[in-house]
């Protein structure tokens, strides 16, 4: 009797929901297909999860300034690509590291970078995610957004992507001379000598340089180093060409910082053959 009312309800969900919603609803009843916390735009099941690296790299993302013009909730996505947000990734993979449906990782990239941290945050979750990842490159993924890439198991890019940008950058702008010609006078009242280093408002010292030139110098030590490591790559080797540059598709190719050319449609066949079955793509 059990069985005749559960065969009555898929024929119901067909009638009204269609074939395919109803084998979704099938999978579900039967225990096969759990519930997601993804976009709604996902198929009803999917086994490898997209997690996309657009534009600017930070840890948190910026809270909305109160001087902007209200908007529904429905107009403001959680996700937006203006930003690709470290700790959101973490907390989406973490979430996806759960669910044994999810078989492995697409991670889309096109920026230029951003913060170190928040590059290191992602390639970290994406070394902790423990299943085969593939990382897709489109116009660029550079800087912290190259070093997210690299932590993917494979990469793919286009011969017209620009590629890597490894290293690192204090640079600001100066205006004390600006300021010194309107009348406009920096009153230096701090606790020490570099609490106000970056202020635009007065000279930079020879000392504060020296310190920034410092911790520049260990922060691409360790971006050089975590490439190396990623791509199993000599450090000297990436030494060599992380000057802060790009590299095209095929140039990065030879450098050994990605594997293969092509797109996403390559990345997904790619991730078919390890997997062993078709690929169905989770939106996060």
């Amino acid at each position: 009797m059990t069985g005749l009312w559960r065969s009555s309800l898929v024929v119901a969900a067909a009638a009204f929901l269609g074939a395919a919603s109803a084998c979704a609803l099938m999978l579900w009843w039967a225990g096969l297909l759990p519930l997601r916390g993804f976009s709604a735009m996902s198929p009803a099941y999917c086994n490898v999860l997209k997690i996309p690296v657009y534009g600017e790299v930070i840890t948190v993302r910026p809270t909305p300034q109160a001087s902007a013009p209200l908007i529904g909730e429905e107009d403001f996505p959680s996700q937006d690509s203006t930003y690709a947000v470290s700790l959101e990734i973490e907390e989406a993979m973490r979430s996806a590291s759960t669910d044994p449906n999810i078989k492995a990782l697409l991670v889309d990239i096109d920026s230029g970078g951003g913060g170190p941290v928040a590059g290191l945050e992602i390639a970290s979750a994406i070394r902790r995610f423990g299943r085969p990842s593939v990382a897709v490159i489109h116009e660029i993924g550079a800087s912290s957004a190259y070093l997210a890439a690299a932590a993917a198991d494979t990469i793919f890019a286009s011969e017209e992507s620009a590629v890597g940008s490894i290293g690192v950058s204090g640079s600001f702008l100066d205006q004390s001379e600006k300021n010194e010609r309107e009348g406009i006078t920096f009153h230096q009242l701090s606790s020490g000598p570099y609490k106000d280093t970056y202020s635009p408002d007065k000279p930079l010292t020879e000392a504060e340089r020296a310190l920034i030139m410092r911790d520049i110098k260990t922060s691409h030590e360790n971006f050089v180093r975590a490439v190396a490591a990623f791509r199993k790559l000599p450090i000297e080797k990436v030494a060599a060409f992380a000057d802060g540059s790009t590299l095209m598709g095929t140039d990065a190719l030879e450098a050994g910082l990605i594997d293969q050319l092509g797109g996403t449609d390559d990345a997904l066949s790619y991730l078919e053959e390890v997997i062993g079955e078709p690929v169905a793509v989770c939106l996060w």
